[in-house]
């Protein structure tokens, strides 16, 4: 029975060399005795122990005395002894009990010895007998010429025996991407057809599988019955019930049954077993345990519930929190559902976890990206199911400030507004609006458009409106000031500006008021009107300290700075940008802080402080990086471009305008990526390779037809491949090109300064036509 219970060394081996080279070197390197291999059910223990085994190394040292012991089937310390004697294969003596017999070969040993206790938690955890079992284990363990190697289910070996542990703090890991998908192949046979379809489906099912050894071998035998795609709806489906192999269910052969073996052979019940079934119900676990497990569940005793669920190997410990396999996890919340109560209890945890979280934005954003999974999955449950509370909407909107997040934000707001049949009037308008502020966020207008109409059309715009209507209609044309100005549809966004502050001021609402002023005078900006633009955000920042609004009045400042970058005013706009950035960062804002760093990398590059521009640029990236702020982040690979084109270092320029044009690419941003072509056709032009240059050129320009609002961008893009022909002496297309930007800058009506450097390039163009006349 023990022979037959003893699995053959696996074929497929993938991804555990580090592992074994480590066992090797603990075996018979460094001389050491005691190897635990611990770690869940189906991480391949089993398998990692065998291929020790079999390892040249241990197979030279200890010369056939290696001993398997299949521990499954030994439940106390009577029976391991009797394994121990069977499989070491002593003789019976008359008069002397196996205990004895055992004892005095080990003593008598002359050579080097392994015994493996293989699955070693079903002796270990067998009603009373650990108490017998640990007295066994180490009275083996005092034999010098002894060496041993345990697997079993848990975090820390056996007895008060110095265990050299395999991987982690948990035990052995998953497997890594990469071998995971060879090991997936090798298992699937011939019958696996190669191709891209397929290479992403094997991705995204061992992704959603974690890598674990067991389950990747268990799906990889349907592949030999049914298609990669249908295997993946079959796990989307039925979950841990597809990893299983033939007709008795067993440790080797399903995921399940190793799963409720683990419950059964650590007695998990009761409040632990309740435990188990709530961090399986959350995809980011318990993050920060210690802290948060309290208010998460309630009752006593808890460390000792979570010790009991470590040792079980059920969950392990990441970075202070508690976290569990999705093999684990698909298996528990399907058979031990949480119920209607806890679900309540975490959706009150998190309600007042978000309204605790701190202003600082950069201190607040860290703490929620371990929650945030965790946040969707409670909420769109209660949504779902109708249990949600009204406070959970003020919670949705607390989470719409983090822009990082905003994909969990709008897929909220749109299952509250679908599934809430009573919910009230004001909280369904404020959802629609803070949608459509989403919306246009994304860059997504027309939908965004289209969601602040159909508020704004339930309201009437008559003078007499009350307060509360007013706002409503104030944040609507303010919404409708947001989409139009990026579009360059600057009359329209002035219009709404100024609606917008009309009913903002009607509402009583000074903040918004000053706000809207603000954005205002980000108009002006845009259409290098500077003295409107000035006379705005000084205004608006009256209005701010009016109503100690430090942010807004940072904000202001920032803007001011700028305008004085416009002007090439450098030192006062380095003083006022330094300054608001200090301000934004000592109100946590990490976007404003980004932007400000930007603005000082942009002041830098214009007074030839390259070193100091790249300092500043760099940073603004990296701030950008940490809120997913993918237009940040372009905006900034963009200006080191025009840094290092101003320093003709034309091989990097082209390499960040490149970066730039795929991360505005990646997010629909299609005018930046014209004008990333534009600068590209710049630096080709500076380098001679006037080719590329007229492609890049051609590209912008054709990008830009789908957005003839964008004269700025189209008119400058024609001068400069104007300029390109100019280099080329190609005079005729040359001054098509002037003429074209000069008709474009004129249709603005408001691009003055641009109209006279055509007027200049066409001028320079009359005399080197007259040049090349004289000449021949």
């Amino acid at each position: 029975m023990i022979a037959s219970a003893t699995p053959a060394v696996p074929i497929v081996f993938k991804g555990r060399e580090e592992l074994v080279d480590q066992g090797v070197n603990v075996l018979c390197q460094k001389a050491l005795r005691f190897l635990a291999i611990l770690g869940a059910g189906g991480m391949g223990k089993t398998s990692l122990a065998l291929y020790l085994m079999n390892s040249v190394s241990v197979r030279n040292k200890f010369a056939g005395r290696s001993y398997f012991i299949p521990c499954e089937l030994l439940a106390d310390e009577e029976s391991l002894v009797q394994g121990l004697v069977h499989v070491m294969k002593f003789p019976m003596q008359e008069n002397k009990s196996k205990h004895e017999i055992l004892f005095e070969h080990l003593e008598a040993a002359q050579s080097d010895l392994l015994i493996v206790f293989d699955n070693f938690e079903t002796p270990w955890n067998h009603g009373d007998s650990r108490t017998s079992v640990k007295n066994l284990l180490e009275k083996i363990a005092w034999y010098g010429k002894v060496s041993l190697i345990v697997t079993m289910r848990g975090p820390d070996g056996p007895g008060d025996i110095p265990w050299e542990k395999l991987g982690d703090q948990s035990g052995i890991p998953t497997l890594s991407p990469v071998p995971a998908k060879e090991a997936f192949k090798a298992f699937a046979g011939n019958k696996l057809q190669g191709s891209d379809d397929s290479e992403s489906q094997i991705d995204s099912l061992l992704y959603q599988l974690e890598y674990v050894p067991l389950a990747i071998r268990l799906s990889a035998q349907h592949v030999k019955r049914v298609q990669l795609k249908a295997l993946t709806r079959m796990w989307e489906k039925g979950k841990t019930s597809i990893l299983t192999e033939g007709t008795v269910p067993g440790r080797l052969t399903s995921v399940s049954f190793s799963i409720d073996l683990s419950i059964r052979l650590f007695k998990i019940e009761g409040r632990t077993l309740k435990l188990l079934s709530t961090i399986s119900f959350l995809p980011d676990g318990i993050p920060v345990w210690n802290e948060y497990l309290p208010q998460m569940f309630q009752g006593e005793e808890l460390s000792f519930n979570v010790s009991t669920l470590l040792d079980s190997s059920l969950i392990y410990e990441s970075y202070e929190g508690i976290k569990m396999l999705s093999p684990v996890r698909e298996h528990i919340a399907l058979n031990h559902t949480l119920s209607q109560d806890d679900v309540d209890q975490l959706e009150r945890f998190y309600i007042q976890f978000l309204e605790d979280l701190s202003d600082n934005e950069m201190q607040a954003q860290p703490v929620l990206q371990f929650h945030i999974n965790n946040i969707e999955k409670v909420f769109k449950s209660q949504i779902s199911s109708d249990h949600s509370k009204r406070s959970c909407i003020s919670a949705i909107k607390i989470l719409c400030k983090f822009t990082r997040f905003i994909s969990v934000s709008i897929g909220l707001i749109d299952l509250i507004l679908a599934k809430d049949k009573n919910i009230k009037e004001k909280d369904e308008v404020d959802l629609k609006l803070l949608r459509a502020s989403t919306l246009r966020w994304m860059g997504n207008f027309k939908d965004a458009e289209a969601q602040v109409n159909s508020v704004k059309e339930c309201l009437d715009e008559k003078e007499n409106i009350s307060q509360s209507e007013a706002n409503i209609l104030g944040r609507c044309f303010d919404i409708l000031r947001a989409i139009y100005y990026p579009q360059a549809q600057y009359e329209k966004a002035i219009n709404m500006s100024l609606q917008a502050q009309k009913y903002f001021k009607q509402s009583d609402d000074q903040w918004a008021q000053a706000d809207s002023m603000r954005w205002l005078g980000d108009i002006y900006l845009g259409q290098s009107r500077y003295k409107e633009a000035s006379e705005t955000f000084s205004e608006a920042q009256k209005l701010f300290q009016q109503i100690e609004n430090e942010l807004g009045v940072a904000e202001c400042l920032k803007k001011l700075g700028d305008i004085y970058l416009m002007q090439d005013r450098y030192d006062e706009a380095i003083g006022m940008v330094s300054d608001a950035q200090k301000q934004f960062a000592t109100l946590g804002n990490q976007l404003q802080t980004a932007e400000c760093l930007w603005s000082l990398g942009e002041i830098y590059r214009k007074q030839g402080k390259y070193d100091e521009a790249i300092e500043m640029t760099s940073k603004s990236q990296k701030q950008f990086e940490e809120i997913g702020s993918k237009k940040g982040v372009a905006g900034c690979l963009e200006a080191l471009g025009t840094i290092y084109d101003d320093q003709a270092h034309y091989d990097e320029a082209v390499d960040m305008f490149s970066k730039a044009q795929v991360q505005y690419q990646s997010i629909g941003r299609i005018d930046d990526v014209a004008w990333c072509y534009q600068r590209l056709g710049i630096t080709y032009k500076s380098q001679g390779q006037y080719e590329k240059g007229k492609e890049a050129f051609t590209e912008a320009l054709e990008l830009l037809k789908e957005s003839p609002a964008e004269k700025y961008r189209i008119g400058y893009t024609l001068l400069n491949f104007g300029y390109l022909f100019f280099c080329l002496k190609d005079f005729a297309e040359a001054r098509r090109r002037y003429e074209e930007a000069r008709d474009i800058f004129v249709s603005h009506g408001q691009l003055e300064n641009q109209v006279d450097e055509c007027s200049e390039a066409l001028s320079k163009l009359d005399e080197a036509e007259a040049t090349g006349s004289i000449s021949e």
